[in-house]
């Protein structure tokens, strides 16, 4: 809305106002006059506040203190009127004089006070603040009002009470204000309202929400409600969120905060050109605005690494107030957000420099830590706040997770430090530690990069604790891991993913980030890095990372969803669904491929030396590929090409429900025998077979679906119906063929590869059930019975250690009958560690005093040695160099545990 629109609405105003000043006198005193002239304009002006046309409340608050208006309201208007014009120092004067002139008024003392806080003037406030006292107390409790109660609360809060007590004794009286018709009390929505805020001050963004909800009902429209419900819901649900912000700049479109929160988030996508026009809007009403300058900080960071440019807009930033600690935090932590750790804490620092107990940077800096690897430095900050703010959600939650991480043991080498709970370290902990060595090994090589300093790599079996260790707040359903350079977490697979994705693949991919991460310095966008990961997990096995789909094809052919190159970053930050986040995973890693197929592995290599040396992305690739223009052109063409080649010969048509009714197994048979290369009909025509039990013909069904699209192994895939048919049909080699060919070509088909293991294990074919044991591990290591049938496998192959270690994890997981395993134990342990297999064969017959064979090992294992020369052969056999045994377990709480810290 441009200013001389804004200026010309201000005569009319003018008029109503005269006019109502005008009236006839009719009895009414002069002070009657102005009381009127206060309750009939003031709410009027208030709205032309909120919309953000603050010259017209200048104009008009300059007319009623020129006559006298008695209500303080007209100079806390005026005075926030200037500061959000940028003029501060004239609002500053304003506010000493307004607090002379009512240092009893309680709701212009609070306004007062939070405007000198919020530019640094702390003796001016300290007096505001003794005034405040002073007039709370002064209020008669007889004759408190819901507005009353909701001063008197928010006085309270800054006097230093109990939160709780606060909401308790002002808060909740006031909400229970009565409405009167449609209107509400004063003080009912401004109770919601402080309320909220004051969830919001302790991380209670669920609290938040619904107390700005209760506000709603009351005045959907209201500005202070709607930012309320912007900033509660942003954070977790930015659907929700969105909504709620797009209302509140259609309603208010100068609305300072929205602007700057829709310019952050601008910034969180790489929208930089957008968020810039965004601050431009609010500096076009107030150039001198502190949080604009901040962001223009970041942006300069971000786009150009420029330094002096940095410093010059954060200056800019700091000029109302030098030693304002929100400006470096807030620069910090969308700095960190956007995966900038080290540049991140330094800002917080430089908050805390300003003054050492602004929580909320205390608190980011906490986080920085966790994520920069610096485990210890983060925990006593973390308990800081939480001791200066009991109330404070994420504090608390960041203590519970203290203690749960304290709990965990620790695997440990030169290179990786892996925690995870105690009971999952003989389970999986070993095979952790073979694929981080090895794609240490085999990345760096590729890319060029040694890593000196030890890798936290971290496994959670709670998924809110993997979100408030890897976000900072709960949420994050759905992720597998996260990386933030040196430091990755990950759901334990024994966790809500458990038996649904591939954890080997998932860490390969995670150590992939660290690895690209680590050599570009944090300083590449989500794709590039994402792209890479899914690439290098199809280099270490060709079933892992992601392939072509229906789904996809259909997204590159059909609905022309392919990103391009130049913008691939927002298919990641607001994606369509969930498979359209799928897809951008796939994509970004088309494109990687593409640019190593055509131009070579060092060409990828030199991207990401130039994006450490603070290149832009598209700078880079054009710089060691071709023009981004024509690599766009290119890498469609490549993409496309997949596509087509993919079910070259199906038929992708939906069949129409007018031509044939896909209820009826009759009606898509003869469908599909016109259609015999129609993708759908063929996937429904076996599925239907199967559900009438005609297994004959759903076999036969099945090997035409197969031979269409070989590749598809996806839910409702032709292998896994075709292995149903069989095996209902008693055809146990055949089944396993078919599920043999899935496992193949699938890192995720757990169901085929448990089965494998039990019909080779009948079958005694121990390389095959060693196999499917592993693949079954690598998606959840938690099935005893897989452990087991590893065991025996190993026992008949003469692998003895390898046996002795998948006996004792399936120990571990409480196996059905205890002694069997105990007893396999012993047998395997009576000559290389006879003392311990003598406490295994012990163990069972304590549990089963009945097994005849471990009495007649217990026999023979009591006779007398014949030979003295074969006690060497009862030594206690240790890993030899090299083993991928020799690790050290650090036991939570020991000592040696306690020295053993990541790299600071």
């Amino acid at each position: 809305m441009s200013s001389n629109r804004m200026i010309s609405k201000f005569p009319v105003t003018a008029l109503l106002l005269l006019s109502a000043v005008l009236l006839p006198a009719s009895g009414f005193s002069q002070a009657d006059y102005k009381r009127y002239f206060d309750e009939d304009n003031l709410p009027g002006v208030r709205g032309i506040f909120d919309e953000g046309r603050y010259d017209v409340v200048l104009n008009i608050c300059n007319y009623a203190l020129s006559r006298g208006q008695p209500s303080w309201e007209w100079r806390t208007l005026r005075l926030k009127s200037l500061a959000n014009t940028g003029l501060y120092e004239e609002a500053f004067n304003e506010a000493i004089a307004t607090a002379e002139l009512f240092d009893e008024e309680l709701g212009a003392l609070l306004e007062i006070y939070e405007f000198l806080t919020e530019i640094g003037k702390k003796e001016e406030a300290q007096k505001i603040l003794n005034n405040i006292n002073a007039a709370a107390s002064a209020v008669p409790k007889d004759e408190r009002t819901p507005l009353d109660y909701v001063r008197l609360g928010k006085a309270a809060i800054i006097l230093g009470a109990d939160p709780a007590t606060v909401i308790e004794q002002y808060f909740s009286v006031a909400k229970m204000a009565k409405q009167n018709g449609q209107d509400a009390p004063p003080g009912l929505v401004e109770a919601y309202l402080a309320s909220g805020d004051l969830a919001l001050a302790k991380d209670d963004f669920k609290l938040a929400g619904s107390e700005f909800q209760e506000a709603e009902k009351y005045e959907p429209d209201n500005p202070d409600v709607l930012f309320g419900l912007v900033r509660a819901f942003m954070p977790s649900d930015r659907e929700v969120g969105g909504k709620y912000l797009e209302k509140l700049l259609e309603s208010y479109p100068m609305h300072f905060g929205a602007l700057l929160t829709q310019a952050e988030y601008a910034i969180n996508y790489e929208k930089y050109e957008e968020a810039k026009q965004l601050l431009d809007q609010v500096e076009s009403v107030n150039p001198r605005h502190p949080i604009a300058h901040a962001y223009r900080a970041v942006l300069v960071e971000l786009e150009l690494n420029d330094n002096a440019g940095f410093e010059k807009e954060r200056q800019e930033a700091l000029s109302v107030w030098k030693d304002n600690p929100e400006i470096d935090h807030l620069i910090g932590r969308v700095l960190s957000f956007k995966y900038r750790y080290q540049e991140g804490a330094e800002s917080q620092k430089r908050a805390l420099a300003f003054d050492p107990n602004y929580l909320p940077a205390k608190l980011q800096l906490a986080l920085d830590y966790l994520r920069l690897g610096k485990v210890e430095q983060a925990w006593p900050l973390a308990k800081e706040v939480g001791e200066a703010d009991e109330y404070n959600v994420l504090a608390y939650n960041l203590e519970i997770l203290q203690e749960e991480i304290e709990s965990f043991a620790a695997l440990t080498n030169d290179d990786f430090i892996v925690r995870m709970p105690p009971n999952e370290v003989e389970v999986y902990g070993d095979r952790v530690l073979e694929i981080l060595t090895e794609a240490k090994q085999v990345l760096g090589e590729k890319y060029g990069l040694d890593i000196q300093e030890q890798t936290l790599v971290e496994f959670y079996p709670n998924q809110q604790d993997f979100a408030i260790r890897s976000f900072g707040s709960l949420g994050g359903e759905g992720l597998l891991g996260v990386c933030f350079g040196s430091v990755v977490t990950m759901n334990s697979p024994g966790s809500v993913t458990a038996g649904r994705n591939n954890w080997e693949a998932t860490l390969w991919h995670e150590y992939c980030h660290v690895v690209t991460l680590t050599a570009t310095k944090n300083r590449m966008p989500r794709w590039l890095s994402e792209g890479i990961s899914v690439y290098e997990e199809k280099q270490r096995q060709s079933n892992w990372g992601q392939e072509m789909t229906p789904t996809f094809r259909r997204f590159i052919i059909e609905d022309n969803a392919l990103t391009r190159v130049g913008d691939m970053s927002q298919a990641f930050f607001q994606p369509e669904s969930g498979e359209h986040l799928m897809f951008a995973y796939y994509e970004s890693s088309l494109v990687v491929e593409y640019i190593v197929d055509t131009y070579g592995i060092e060409a990828m290599r030199a991207i990401l030396a130039d994006l450490a040396g603070n290149a832009l992305i598209n700078d880079a690739i054009a710089r060691h590929t071709v023009a981004m223009e024509q690599l766009e052109r290119d890498f469609f063409s490549y993409a496309v090409e997949l596509a087509k080649a993919y079910g070259v010969n199906v038929d992708w048509r939906k069949p129409d429900p007018e031509e044939v009714n896909l209820a009826s197994p009759l009606a898509v048979a003869a469908f599909l025998k016109k259609n015999p290369t129609n993708f759908t009909a063929n996937q429904l025509h076996v599925n239907q077979m199967l559900e009438q039990e005609n297994w004959e013909q759903a076999v036969k069904a099945a090997d035409q679906f197969i031979a269409l699209l070989p590749e598809f192994t996806d839910g409702g895939n032709g292998y896994a119906m075709k292995a149903r048919a069989l095996r209902e049909m008693e055809d146990f080699e055949g089944e396993a063929a078919v599920l043999e060919e899935l496992a193949s070509r699938s890192a995720e088909a757990f169901s085929a590869y448990m089965r494998l293991v039990d019909v080779n294990f009948e079958k005694a074919n121990w390389n095959a059930v060693l196999a499917n044991a592993d693949r079954g591990i690598a998606i959840n290591p938690f099935i005893e019975r897989t452990h087991y049938c590893r065991g025996c496998a190993f026992e008949a192959l003469q692998q003895k250690q390898a046996a002795v270690d998948s006996f004792e994890t399936s120990l571990q997981l409480d196996p059905a009958n205890p002694s069997v395993v105990r007893f396999k134990l012993a047998s395997l342990l009576q000559e290389s560690q006879k003392q311990k297999g003598y406490r295994y064969l012990l163990d069972a017959l304590a549990d089963s005093p009945r097994y005849q064979e471990a009495y007649s090992l217990l026999v023979d294992w009591n006779q007398p040695e014949a030979k003295p020369e074969q006690k060497d052969k009862a030594k206690e056999a240790e890993p030899v160099d090299g083993d991928p045994r020799r690790r050290r377990i650090l036991l939570p709480g020991s000592e040696e545990e306690k020295e053993q810290k990541p790299a600071q």
